[in-house]
């Protein structure tokens, strides 16, 4: 399947140009990773979490933008609010070209950067990025934290 100029395919997803260029001059570099262990990952994470995601989305129309994503980690003191079950993301398309849920897409940046999030309903995809990176697990439970 050919894509347009705009996207990259690696794994069998297509990512755009943009984000694939952040993925390898700045995720890849700061993280120490291989770019393939990156983009494996990326691909394991929505295989295994894409339609989990996907069936709790109810919002069509919620996309969070390529520029939304690398505005968010370019400045460590604003970060998208990207809901499981609210946002996909036009940067990362799967081998179908579908949208990719933006939380599997933030969850391995997270990872990779060492943001902290604590996004609803996101602790697994967190704790299974941090397993294919072998990086920290940077996902925050506030609410057990505030209980205990």
């Amino acid at each position: 399947m050919k894509t347009s100029a705009q996207f990259t395919q690696q794994d069998g997803l297509y990512i755009d140009g943009q984000l694939h260029t952040f993925i390898e001059q700045q995720l890849c570099q700061q993280s120490q990773l291989p770019c393939e262990t990156v983009y494996q990952a990326l691909a394991t994470l929505i295989d295994e979490f894409g339609c989990q995601c996907r069936k709790h989305k109810h919002q069509a129309d919620d996309i969070v933008d390529v520029h939304t994503l690398l505005n968010a980690y370019s400045d460590k003191n604003t970060h998208p609010q990207c809901h499981v079950d609210a946002q996909t993301t036009a940067a990362v398309l799967d081998e179908y070209c579908c949208q990719v849920p933006a939380i599997i897409v933030i969850a391995l940046m997270d990872t990779l950067t060492g943001t902290c999030n604590d996004e609803a309903d996101a602790q697994a995809i967190y704790q299974r990025a941090a397993e294919l990176t072998h990086c920290k697990n940077v996902y925050s439970n506030i609410n057990n934290a505030t209980a205990a």
